[in-house]
Order: structure tokens, then sequence, then C-alpha cells
């Protein structure tokens, strides 16, 4: 499960809402409790999640959108990256997680 403490909060708010509008059920899974990463591809798909989200949050930020309660989208973004950086190196996917960046915007 990823370590959203009671500080971080809002993060996992952002984070749940853009996995059920970029409809990405690992995300909704993982940040919600119900699973852990159990795969390559699995980690692939969540880091991809991850940087879609990182775009969709930049255009929301621009269009000064406020998502269930929680605004400046891109700090807490910022906060959502540390607590996947940890949580890919904690499950042994730091590989796939470092190398996603990349490959997400290679396409």
């Amino acid at each position: 499960m990823m370590n959203f403490n009671e500080y971080n909060q809002p993060a996992k708010t952002l984070v749940l809402y853009y996995a059920e509008l970029l409809d990405c059920n690992i995300a909704k899974s993982i940040v919600s409790g119900g699973s852990n990463l159990s795969s390559k591809k699995e980690a692939k798909d969540l880091a991809y999640f991850f940087w879609e989200m990182t775009d969709q949050v930049v255009d929301d930020e621009s269009e000064d959108k406020v998502i269930h309660g929680v605004s400046d989208l891109q700090a807490w973004l910022e906060k959502s990256l540390y607590i996947f950086t940890g949580y890919f190196k904690k499950q042994g996917y730091e590989r796939e997680w470092s190398e996603s960046y990349d490959k997400y915007h290679d396409e």
C-alpha cells in the first residue's frame, strides 16, 4: 500500500480522482490499499499512469481547477511524486520507475 499519511490526504484524493478519470484500475487498487505491485507490467502501467496524470494536472491547473476541494494541484502532485518514488523503491521496481519518464515522453 502507498503511504499517504494524514498530511498527504489531498495528494491521495488527487491520485484517486485521476485514476478514475484516466481509467487506471491498478492505480485505484494500490492507492486505496487494495493491492501492491506484483509484476513488472503492473509497475510499468502504474508509472505510465503517473506521467499521464502529470500532464492532466498541468492542464487542469492552467484552468485553475479545484478538484474535490483540492487546489494548488502541482504542489500536491509533487508530494505524490515523492510518494510514488518511495513506493516503487520499496516494492523493488525502482528500475521500472526510473525508466518510465523517458519511455512515456518518447511516445
